[in-house]
């Protein structure tokens, strides 16, 4: 027998605080350095957040392959990153201070994330009353 998932079980839908992120075209991310990387610059963003912070990309399957074989839209998509903050963290926090970052190009805060109300609409619309 399933639990019952009621309006109350789907009112917070739990998400860990992060920050949507993309890197400027020439830049990668050492997954070992923890690093951006474009050249000789490196850039380690961990230094700017607080502990327990790490840096995903946002569509980690692709990050293993090789890059010659991936399509023009694919290799777009290793641009993307999540940076996951610790529990308990406002990622608008943060968002200033990775748009300062020198490999960023683009930085926001996550859509919201939760579901219609009963009444169809949507979460923005139900936060907002």
């Amino acid at each position: 027998m399933f639990p019952s998932m009621g309006p109350e079980s789907r009112k917070h839908v739990k998400t860990k605080p992060h920050l949507v992120i993309r890197i400027k075209e020439g830049w990668r991310f050492d997954e070992k350095g923890n690093l951006f990387v474009c050249g000789q610059r490196r850039i380690d963003v961990k230094a700017d957040l607080p502990p327990a912070s790490r840096v995903e990309y946002r569509t980690p399957q692709l990050a293993g392959a090789r890059r010659s074989a991936l399509s023009p839209h694919e290799a777009d998509l290793l641009r993307y990153f999540n940076v996951i903050l610790p529990s308990g963290s406002d990622p608008s926090d943060y968002l200033k201070i990775a748009r300062k970052w020198q490999c960023v190009d683009k930085a926001e805060l996550p859509p919201k994330a939760g579901l219609a109300d009963q009444a169809g609409q949507t979460p923005s619309e139900t936060d907002d009353k």
